[in-house]
């Protein structure tokens, strides 16, 4: 059902599910009254650009960015009619809130590791880091968020697996997708730790300092996404998929059982991007 050529991927926040597909893109939400409203656009894809090491990386973000910006387009619309709560007020005191422990723990509790072994400074930051994450998604994104994160992954899991895009079927998918930004933020972290301050320092020392950091920034997504891409593919060694299991479970901090209302979301947005139809009747969305 899905082609292996076509690019597949989805995002989530506390308000719905977006997903794309080639050159389109969705987005579903659920309204006040219980209905779902979904937005859908075609979208320039630039296929031969994700054939280059690392630039794809930034190709991946754009269209990322571009989902985001049709759901909050179309989410502030509603919102003026009255048909969803941007909860603005509860979203920026999480945001300053979520912020204010970030740096905090990065100035005031990560120097007070540095003299520890490195394995208990290894188990510490590690520590830190997933109750970083699971504020974030509570503060910032919201609880709601790791149901829709689920969500996301079952539908995207079922379509991969080429079964029809029902409920029934997407009941049955995991809500586990190892190939999600989750995994790509962990490997970006675990190369920023491991990659020699010396690399950053070079490139500090011979284009500045803000196009020095610029540079090393991309430098690591980019290795990170590769990275993600070889250990995505089946064809990968025992060895890697050991390791990459592990890593997938992070995702017990990010994802959450999905309800039945969350899938039908995420089922909406997923179907309006790969032009599967009909859309369910009375009788699937139990």
């Amino acid at each position: 059902m899905a082609s292996k050529k076509t690019r597949i991927g989805g995002v989530s926040s506390r308000f719905g599910v977006g997903i794309l597909y080639g050159s389109r893109i969705s987005f579903a939400t659920r309204l006040k009254n219980g209905e779902i409203a979904v937005f859908s656009q075609d979208i320039s894809s630039r296929s031969a650009l994700y054939r280059i090491p690392f630039l794809r990386s930034l190709m991946v973000f754009r269209q990322l960015f571009l989902v985001f910006f049709l759901a909050r387009k179309n989410l502030v619309r509603l919102s003026k009619d009255g048909l969803v709560d941007l909860q603005r007020g509860r979203r920026l005191i999480g945001t300053l809130l979520f912020v204010a422990l970030y740096i905090t723990a990065s100035y005031f509790v990560l120097p007070l590791i540095d003299n520890l072994t490195p394995l208990l400074r290894a188990v510490i930051f590690i520590l830190l880091l997933m109750v970083l994450i699971r504020l974030f998604f509570s503060l910032v994104l919201g609880d709601q968020s790791l149901k829709y994160h689920g969500a996301e992954h079952k539908v995207i899991n079922t379509f991969l697996a080429g079964d029809s895009l029902t409920l029934p079927a997407a009941l049955r998918s995991s809500r586990f997708a190892f190939r999600c930004g989750t995994t790509l933020a962990t490997f970006f972290i675990l190369l920023e730790l491991l990659i020699p301050d010396t690399a950053y320092q070079f490139l500090v020392d011979h284009l500045g300092s803000t196009l020095g950091v610029c540079i090393f920034f991309f430098l690591i997504l980019g290795l990170a996404y590769e990275l993600l891409s070889i250990f995505s593919r089946k064809k990968s060694g025992t060895w890697l998929r050991f390791f990459a299991a592990p890593v997938s479970k992070m995702q017990l901090l990010t994802t959450r059982e999905p309800s039945v209302k969350e899938l039908e979301v995420a089922l909406s947005a997923i179907r309006a991007a790969v032009g599967w139809w009909p859309q369910p009747d009375g009788d699937e969305l139990i």
